[in-house]
């Protein structure tokens, strides 16, 4: 696969995972008042997708390289970067690094917590 097609099929695909990020938060919001349920339930279906996704790989063989940049980068990168946070999280777990994939997933959650409060707090005082 050429450098162009790879980025073609990732454009492709986070095109879409960004529309189907938007429709489940719609339909999520429609029906109940939190809008971060609509959130929670866009990384879960991700990670569902992911982890389905892997072990298909893993056990399967299943997907080209095309179809792997569609689905992986491309889709599940713009529906949630969430499911390949996990993903990642399992591949160091399952690679038997558990202190650095307990060590990942603790600087992730903290760290975007703490990041995402810098951010606003940034924008806060600079109005």
């Amino acid at each position: 696969m050429g450098p162009l097609t790879k980025v073609a099929l990732i454009a492709l695909g986070g095109a879409l995972g960004a529309l189907g990020r938007v429709g489940v938060g719609e339909l999520v919001a429609s029906r109940v008042t939190r809008v971060e349920l609509g959130t929670v339930a866009a990384n879960l279906i991700g990670c569902f997708l992911m982890g389905a996704g892997k072990a298909a790989i893993a056990h399967l063989d299943w997907g080209s390289p095309e179809v792997r940049a569609l689905v992986f980068s491309g889709f599940l990168g713009a529906f949630t970067t969430f499911s390949t946070f996990e993903a990642d999280a399992v591949g160091l777990w399952q690679q038997g690094e558990r202190a650095l994939a307990a060590l990942y997933l603790t600087g992730s959650v903290l760290g975007g917590v703490v990041a995402f409060g810098c951010g606003w707090l940034l924008i806060e005082r600079l109005r």
